[in-house]
């Protein structure tokens, strides 16, 4: 389907000499996850576990107990967004001596990258780093998906969650760090809770509630504190509501080839091509997610949004 171009002008007064536009949200959830780049299609990630008991002592070497080898694959998708407009469809604008000197007046043409390089950062973090699924057209398997899918797995799900509310959401913020087995709590690299801009605010809300007014004041910036001094809160705004995690960053993994590409726009002229007034921008890129260990994950309310 083409590029629709809907213009609406008065090409009259004084133009202010900006464009305004939508707010778009930011990527944040790639600060919190590991990052993989230069994967070529595919990459295998392999796993271990090694349950270590002890034994008695005695005179005779006798081993025992089992370690587990697997393996994660991530698989990268290739995804393009292209558009086209037409310098003709500005002649009436205030762009006129532009087009009538054969090119795409600047300031429009800087509105059309950064919502193209801002776009695809959107859709990204709203649609598909958590919530996609790989049989929708522009999207993978996020990861919210993956986990929900292990509900019959190894993930630690909180048993009979309801939706999230300013009177329950701290008492499920502890279920779901209940969840988490002890050896992972426990590690050198702690695990982070991911949850939505929505359920962060009303963990603030709840929090201010209680007394704690400093929420009140700083408000995003305690998102950088961490609970119980311990587990940092990932604002992720792609997470379904009534729905948190908790993991490693380094269980988390999203694989790219060069994540400049999500940031680079081509702009190609067709007038020296098939002379034709038509303006082209595209990118493509590739991505993909997976998770690493499942029993090293929680998760609280997949399915309740």
């Amino acid at each position: 389907m083409p590029t629709t171009t809907s213009l609406t002008t008065t090409y009259a007064g004084e133009l202010a000499g900006e464009i305004l536009a939508p707010a778009l949200t930011e990527l944040k959830s790639l600060d919190f996850v590991t990052v993989k780049q230069n994967v070529p299609y595919k990459t295998v990630v392999r796993t271990i576990t090694d349950s270590v008991t002890f034994e008695a002592g005695t005179c005779d070497f006798t081993p025992t107990g089992t370690i587990t080898l697997a393996e994660r694959i991530l698989t990268l998708e290739e995804f393009q967004v292209q558009r086209q407009i037409c310098k003709k469809d500005f002649f009436t604008d205030w762009s006129t001596r532009d087009v009538m000197s054969g090119r795409v007046n600047a300031e429009i043409q800087a509105a059309i990258l950064e919502r193209l390089t801002g776009g695809i950062a959107a859709n990204l973090e709203l649609n598909v780093l958590w919530k996609g699924a790989n049989g929708t057209t522009g999207q993978f398997d996020g990861f919210g998906t993956i986990i929900d899918a292990n509900a019959n797995g190894n993930v630690n799900f909180v048993a009979t969650p309801v939706a999230l509310t300013v009177d329950n959401i701290i008492s499920k913020v502890d279920a779901l760090i209940a969840a988490m087995p002890i050896a992972v709590k426990s590690a050198t690299e702690k695990p982070i809770i991911y949850m939505n801009q929505l359920t962060w605010e009303l963990f603030m809300r709840a929090q201010i509630a209680a007394g704690n007014g400093w929420y009140a004041n700083l408000g995003p910036a305690m998102a950088g504190l961490k609970y119980m001094g311990l587990y940092e809160i990932a604002v992720c705004p792609g997470i379904a509501n009534n729905t948190m995690y908790m993991a490693r960053k380094s269980n988390l993994w999203f694989g790219t080839w060069l994540t400049n590409q999500m940031n680079e726009i081509f702009i190609l002229d067709m007038k020296e091509n098939d002379g034709s007034q038509n303006v082209r921008y595209g990118a493509t890129f590739y991505a993909g997610a997976q998770i690493g260990l499942t029993s090293e994950i929680a998760a609280y309310g997949p399915g309740l949004s």
